[in-house]
């Protein structure tokens, strides 16, 4: 039975809102089920996002909650970011990622891409994953942003593949492309270089984006390896090669094959209210697609409380909320799929049902845990 629970605690409300001490938080999420927290550090704090990420105050340390959620079992993954963050964005002209046109990629509400071909970027990168595994000393890293950029939080089902930009076709990019494949592009603007690449050399390009994705995933696992063994998870879209003409691999740069060596876990985000998808046929085909193209430990992501519904996004005409029986019938939906476990999005959404007294979303995951739903 694929009981297996895992829960993403990116920001600080347990502490700063609802008042838990460590001890408090650790018990709750063991009294919940759950298994693995996803969490983010002070040392590499995750930028803010769609998620609230306000660092706490003293004396909160992030040495105490790891003991705390260690003496319940709760095995620990680091939360990193790795190609968004605007302040590098900011400050780093050379990663800013470029568009078949040649045009910069701007912001979009929160986000904000970066290139990532620059080996000091990853080298940047992988030293600070070697600080917080050799301070923290997690069970696993996970990794987040681990793709070429793009706001795939507006791929509706009524998108088009044209109307999805794709990047980074910089200078760097393309030499690199040339260096490590020996195709040699010939002399002309961005937009006359990139539409080769997406035309008569699209398979070469691709596989050259998802081998740099997969070898930063292998660098990053390999600076988190303060001692033998620590796990690597990597953060993945819940959409397979027939959905907006592979997108996944040929925008993103994720290929699920290339990804099951050097990743251990792999999380799919089954975001149904921010994607608008039929969470129950979702799951059970996309599931059954990734469990035949991987080898590894496969979890399947469910989103908990309905998000983007801010003006900027209203394009996506998505539901303004997530009833509490659709989220049990996409619980049971991973129950019933060939997906090793569940991971939930976000544990603040757990918190603030148990604040207003109904529990109902606790009760939902120990049913879950214990086959019982």
């Amino acid at each position: 039975m694929n009981s297996l629970v895992s829960i993403k605690s990116y920001g600080f409300e347990w502490y700063t809102e609802y008042g838990l001490s460590e001890r408090q938080a650790a018990q709750r999420m063991r009294e919940q089920g759950i298994d693995w927290a996803i969490i983010q550090n002070l040392i590499d704090p995750l930028p803010g996002s769609a998620v609230r990420q306000e660092l706490p105050p003293p004396p909160y340390d992030d040495r105490r909650v790891r003991d705390a959620l260690r003496a319940e079992g709760i095995r620990i993954f680091e939360a990193t970011s790795v190609f968004f963050h605007p302040e590098f964005y900011r400050a780093r002209p050379d990663l800013r990622p470029i568009d078949a046109r040649g045009h910069v990629m701007e912001p979009f509400g929160w986000y904000v891409g970066l290139c990532p071909s620059s080996p000091e970027y990853l080298a940047e990168r992988a030293a600070m994953m070697e600080r917080v595994a050799r301070t923290l000393q997690p069970d696993g890293v996970f990794l987040s942003f681990i793709r070429f950029p793009n706001f795939w939080e507006m791929w509706m089902p009524e998108t088009s593949r044209e109307q999805i930009k794709e990047y980074c076709f910089c200078d760097r990019c393309l030499e690199r492309f040339q260096a490590e494949t020996g195709h040699q592009l010939p002399e002309g603007s961005t937009s006359q270089r990139a539409a080769l690449l997406q035309r008569e050399l699209r398979d070469e390009w691709t596989r050259w984006k998802c081998g740099l994705i997969a070898r930063t995933v292998a660098a990053l696992g390999s600076a988190a390896q303060w001692r033998p063994g620590v796990e690597v998870m990597v953060n993945g879209l819940a959409l397979g090669r027939g959905d907006y003409g592979n997108a996944v691999a040929e925008v993103l740069g994720q290929n699920l094959e290339d990804l099951s060596g050097p990743a251990d876990e792999i999380e799919l985000m089954f975001y149904h209210q921010i994607l608008r998808r039929d969470p129950r046929r979702w799951i059970e085909a996309m599931t059954a697609e990734a469990r035949a193209r991987t080898t590894g430990i496969l979890l399947a992501d469910l989103q908990a409380k309905a998000d983007y519904l801010d003006p900027l996004y209203a394009v996506g005409r998505r539901k303004p909320e997530i009833p509490f029986e659709e989220f049990v019938s996409a619980l049971r939906a991973v129950q019933a799929s060939p997906a090793d476990g569940l991971m939930v999005y976000h544990w603040k959404d757990f918190l603030e049902d148990d604040a207003r007294g109904e529990g109902r979303m606790s009760r939902a995951l120990v049913a879950f845990k214990e086959g019982s739903l």
